[in-house]
Parts: structure tokens; sequence; C-alpha cells
């Protein structure tokens, strides 16, 4: 966020009158620190320089980050509703789309243009999703909801990921001034003052975001990272920095070496940590108290010309290059990661080699400086501009901004409809010519059948999951309060009198079958319940690591006795997406031995294959069925289930020739795609699997099909 301009005198009256208060009690002055200017350029340069040359660790620059934008808002908030009472939420709305929004803006526009051409077409509607959360600051939960689940939707790093700090922002901007306005209110209803009440409020919030920030590390780490909940405490610091204002100097003979130090810890700050791992948690005060020691250091009237400060931390960052890149600092973070992934993807490369990484550090800052010359500066010289009052100016940057952000989000949303095939409740293969799309039933395809294109299209088919996985009865992937209960999808046409009762369950693998199961169930009156959590299969507990997991595993018996199905169906085996071999997991048959234990049969299933890359993403830049279809070298020459002995009432199935016929897997069978990302089966080949399956079940498990008994 750029800083505030130089101003007047700090106002120290109280709001009954002219009587003055002790300094503590003063609403913060207003005066440009630019020693906080340079050290907001070099947090956000260390943020650039870590994601180029850091092989993936955190800087702390974006802890910085949100310290500074705490600090700068916490003063300006305080002094216009202490002063006045009130806030001018049109002239701060304003100021925040002409200084904010509008770079922000422009950049997601270009990447999105940029993202439309380079892209894989799977990615395209995922990708202006991100583009419509990021102008409309929630990136961070988007990403949440995208990328950190097991059955992601999104790619697997977006150009627009950088997003989610700013969404962090974004969001406070519109809650402070809430906070600001009622510690004003409780000020002049008590004895204390706004500075003081303010102060306050913050560290209430301050110790609520930093012990939800200490819970949902140890529950989902990604999570922790990006959640405006467990930053909230960053921002305050910074806040609360503000607000000490003046008391905030050191004795003159402890600045100088406080400053270094200060210093030293910020820059220090990726080399030394894991902030991935570490961050928004205690660690994350090795930045920030970084950037207080630096501002205690600093003594009244700091600048590049004030002798007192040669030789010290805050008179170096006083001093260009800090300040400039501070100036430039903003467009150069909106523009480094999108050209970053936009340059992985042109090489088709993992990472970036030495002389990428300094060709994307070069552009960044010719386009940061060009955003900050063309696009920064003209608006914050408009919204000052004499020739115009500044209400009026700011209704029209407002209503410009407003305007942006609606026509944004409405062709984002229109483009992702248009192009995204429609998810509609039912059959997959409903209307569908089985003769020219036959699937896994491929020995009855027509001849012309060689001259159609596959089915589905590729546009959106990462959403188009199975019908119970777009409810709320699936538990999702990680370690979230609550989500190791076992919940339970119910058989939307549940026949009035069942005669047998099926339940997928496990993991998503299980529950990618549905489509079959129910296909089936229509034709033998059978009822299908669902009951998964993502990512989670029966295995033994890790007492060194207990996970929401281990819940679900250790209560699904007690749940699966209530329900009395006949069947439960789960898989039997894993093969790994990275390097491995096809396994059955550790402690897997004694958790099958407690399902049959309830009275229920158990039938296992032989794992589906997997592969690293998405294989959509792969058939849309190029490839063929066979280059990016799964390795058939991960499974075992021998399927491990027949090597075991299994508890009792339990079965097994290898329908692993209909996904690697002749020891060839593929990507596309019968003109139907197989996978709808890298490991999770589409809707529409399962239900082309619905006679093989038929028949494995009619020879294992006879007794499913008898007649029920009156």
């Amino acid at each position: 966020m750029p800083s505030t301009h130089p101003s007047a005198q700090a106002l120290r009256r109280s709001q009954s009158g002219s009587t003055l208060r002790p300094a503590g009690w003063a609403l913060p002055e207003r005066r440009y620190r630019p020693e906080l200017h340079g050290l907001r350029g070099l947090a956000i340069a260390g943020v650039v320089l870590f994601h180029l040359f850091g092989a993936g660790r955190v800087s702390g620059g974006i802890d910085i980050f949100l310290a500074v934008s705490g600090f700068l808002f916490t003063a300006m908030l305080l002094r216009e509703a202490g002063t006045t009472g009130r806030i001018d939420l049109i002239r701060y709305l304003a100021r925040l789309a002409r200084r904010i929004l509008a770079p922000a803006a422009l950049v997601i526009t270009v990447t999105t243009l940029a993202g439309l051409v380079l892209l894989p077409l799977t990615q395209h509607a995922q990708l202006l999703t991100e583009a419509r959360a990021s102008l409309l600051y929630f990136e961070n939960f988007e990403l949440i909801h995208s990328q950190l689940s097991y059955e992601a939707a999104g790619a697997g790093t977006s150009p627009f990921q950088h997003f989610w700090s700013l969404s962090v922002q974004g969001q406070f901007y519109f809650v402070w001034p809430v906070v600001a306005l009622l510690a004003v209110w409780l000020a002049r209803r008590t004895r204390f003052s706004p500075t003081v009440t303010m102060g306050s409020l913050i560290g209430l919030l301050m110790v609520a975001s930093f012990t939800t920030a200490i819970v949902v590390q140890q529950q989902d780490q990604a999570e922790a990272y990006l959640l405006t909940q467990t930053r909230l405490w960053e921002l305050g610091f910074g806040g609360l920095l503000a607000l000490l204002g003046a008391r905030l100097v050191l004795p003159a003979r402890l600045r100088t070496l406080a400053g270094w130090m200060g210093l030293a810890l910020v820059i220090s700050c990726g080399f030394v940590l894991d902030g991935a791992a570490l961050f928004p948690g205690p660690w994350a005060l090795w930045p920030l108290a970084g950037m207080a020691l630096i501002l205690a250091s600093a003594s009244p009237g700091v600048s590049d010309r004030n002798p007192a400060q040669v030789g010290t931390a805050a008179g170096l960052l006083a001093r260009a290059p800090f300040t400039r890149l501070g100036d430039i600092g903003y467009g150069l973070f909106l523009w480094h990661w999108p050209l970053l992934i936009f340059t992985l993807e042109f090489r088709d490369a993992p990472g970036l080699s030495l002389p990428d990484a300094w060709l994307v550090l070069a552009v960044s800052l010719l386009l940061g400086w060009l955003t900050f010359r063309f696009v920064e500066q003209p608006l914050a010289r408009a919204g000052r501009s004499p020739e115009r009052p500044a209400r009026t100016a700011g209704l029209v940057t407002l209503s410009l901004a407003a305007g942006t952000m609606v026509i944004g989000g409405v062709a984002s949303t229109t483009y992702v409809q248009m192009t995204t095939a429609p998810q509609e409740d039912g059959m997959a293969m409903a209307g569908v010519d089985r003769m020219l799309y036959p699937g896994a039933d491929i020995i009855h395809a027509d001849d012309s059948a060689r001259d159609v294109e596959f089915y589905p299209e590729l546009g959106g088919i990462s959403r188009r999951v199975p019908e119970y996985a777009r409810t709320d009865c699936h538990q999702p992937t990680g370690d979230q309060p609550g989500t190791g209960e076992v919940l339970v999808c119910e058989d939307a046409a549940q026949p009035e009198d069942p005669a047998k009762t099926i339940m997928l369950a496990g993991g998503s693998h299980a529950g990618h079958w549905h489509n079959a199961w129910i296909v089936l169930a229509e034709k033998h009156n059978w009822e299908v319940l669902v009951s998964t959590k993502g990512g989670c299969v029966f295995r033994a507990n890790d007492p060194a690591e207990p996970s929401t997991c281990d819940e679900w595993n250790d209560q699904f018996p007690e749940v699966l006795a209530e329900r009395e199905s006949d069947l439960v169906v789960t898989p039997g085996t894993a093969i790994p997406q990275e390097d491995g071999d096809e396994e059955i997991h550790d402690g897997a048959p004694e958790r099958w031995e407690e399902i049959t234990d309830t009275g229920s049969d158990l039938l296992l299933m032989r794992g589906t294959p997997r592969t690293e890359e998405n294989i959509p993403d792969c058939l849309a830049d190029g490839g063929d069925e066979l280059v990016c279809a799964p390795e058939f070298g991960k499974f075992a020459d021998t399927d491990p289930l027949s090597q075991i002995e299994l508890p009792e009432n339990t079965y097994s199935l290898d329908l692993t020739e209909h996904f690697c016929p002749e020891e060839k897997c593929s990507a596309i069978i019968g003109n139907v795609l197989v996978y709808r990302d890298s490991h999770h089966l589409t809707n529409e080949y399962v239900e082309t699997m619905v006679p093989h399956l038929e028949r494995e079940l009619q020879q294992a498990l006879p007794d499913l099909f008898a007649t029920q008994a009156s």
C-alpha cells in the first residue's frame, strides 16, 4: 500500500474541549516516515527476490507489508474519526480506489487476457473465477476453496495467487473504519482517550487473531497461511506501533544498535526461517520485531539529509534505492508473480532458470515503474486537484471503481458459464449416442466413432464432480474443526423398500464411482449412500500426527452399524501420484475387519491409476491419450488384495483392464474422457463402466442380486 504524505502538526486536544492532555493521550500525529517507506520497499523486494531466486522460501516481506498497512491506516482513520467523530466514507473509498484498486484492476485485466492465451483451456474457468475473486478482494478464500481441496478445481499454481495478501488487506480496509469509529464512540462515553481505546480494541483483536493462527496452524498450515482471521494480528501489530507514535523512540545511545539489529532481523528472516511452515504463528514476530526496532531507532525528522541519521539503519532506509523501491513497490509486487507463472508455462518448466529469473525481475521493475509513473501518480494528483471539489472527485472515482468491479465480476461470471460444460443433476451420459461414445464398452463401438471428438469437452471438466460432492454431506480434506464427524449423503432417489443398501465409504476414490452405483441401484432397487472425507482412507491412526481422518476412521463403524448397510464399497489399494508402487495402507486390514464386524459385507476395489500432471491440462496442451495417461508400471505385477488373507465377508474386484487395456493406460477410451484431473474418474466414464462392474459383482457377490426376502 503506498504510504501517506507529510502533513501538519499532531492533535493533542481532547474531544470535549481545549484542555491539553499528556502526549500519551494524543491522537497519532501525521508525518512522513521515509524510513517506513524504504522499509516497505525492502520488504516487497524481499518477496519478489525470494519468489524468483529463493527456491520456494518465504522472506517475511508479506508480514511486514501487512503491518505497514496497519500502521498507515490505523493512524489515518483514528485522526479523522477522533477529530470529527466521523469518517468520510466516499473520500476514504475513493482514495482506496485510486491508490489500490486501479493498479490492481490493470494487472488483473492484463493477466486474465494473457492467461486466456497462454494457459490450457481446462484452466480458463478457474482463471476467470480467480480474476473475479482478486478484483473483489476474496482471493485468499477462493484459494482455500479451490487450491487446498483434495479435489481441487484450480491449477496447481495460479497467476493470481499473490492476490491473497492484497485480499487480506482489502478486507482489513473495510473493517478498520468500523473499529476506529467504535473506539471514538467508546472514548466519548468513558474517561479514556480515543488512542487508548483504539489500542485496547486492537489488542483484543490481536489476541483473538493470534490464538486463531496457532490453532488453525495445528489443523491446516496452508489454510492458516491464507486466512484473514489468522493474519489480522499482523495488521494490528502495525496499528499499535502507529498509536505509540512519538513514544516509540529508544534512548539515543541505543538507537543505532537497535536499528541495525532490526534490519538484520528483516533481511535474515527468509534465510533462517521456513515461513511457509511457520507463519503467521509466533515466528512471524521475527520480521515484525525487526520493523518495530527500525521504527523505534529513528529519531524525529529522519531523512536522507539529516546528519544525525548517517550510519543508522533508519537513515539507510530513508535513502534511495529503498525509497525508490517503495515508490514502485506496489506495481512491482502486482506484476512479478503473473510474469513468473507465465514464464514457467511458456518454458514448460517446473522452475525458473537463472537467466529467466533475471529477465522476470527486470521486466517486473520496468512495469512497476510504468505503473507508478502513468497510473498511480496521475491518479494521486487527480485526487488532490483544486479544480474539482474533493467530494465530487471522490464520487466520480468511486463510481468508476464500482463500475469496474461490477463489469469485471459480471464478465468473468458470464465467461465461466459460457465455457463450462453444464453440471446438472442426473446421469452424465443421458442422451449421448453410446455407439459413438462407448467408453469402457468399446467392443460395441460404431465404425464411425473413430471420427468424433471425445466427450465431454475439456472446458470446465474439473467442476463436473459427482452429485454428492456438491452437497454439504461430504467432509473436506484437512483438519478443520468438525471435519472428523462421519456424515452420510442420503440417496436422492431412495426406493420406498430397498432390496439392499450400499454405502460408498472412505476417500473420494470411493465417491467417484457414485454414478455407476446409482445406475445399478435404479435397476436393482438398491439404496446408495455415500460417506466420505477427502483424502481419508481406511488405515491405522498415526499417534505422532493425530488428525481428523483418525477421528473419522474411529467413528465410522458406529455410524455404519446404525445405518445397517448390506455392503460397504471402498478402495483396497492405492497407486501413488509420485514415484512409488501400488500398496495397501498400513492398518487397513484391521479397519476392514471393524467394518465386517458390524454385519456389513465389504467390497474392496483395486485402486485406480494416478499421474502427477493434470490429465485434461495435458490434453488441452496437445498431448494424446497415451502421452497424458498414468503409468501402468505403478501397478503391482499381481493385485495385492489377492496376496493377503482378507477378513470374513470381504471381497475384491480388479477392473484395471478397463483403464489400462493391454497394460497400457489411456486418458481417453472409447471416445470418453477417463479422468477429470490427475486421478479422479469422470462421471461419464464411470457410467460406461456399469456393464463391467455389474458382471464382476454378479460373480463375486451373487447374494447382492438375490430377490429381497418378503
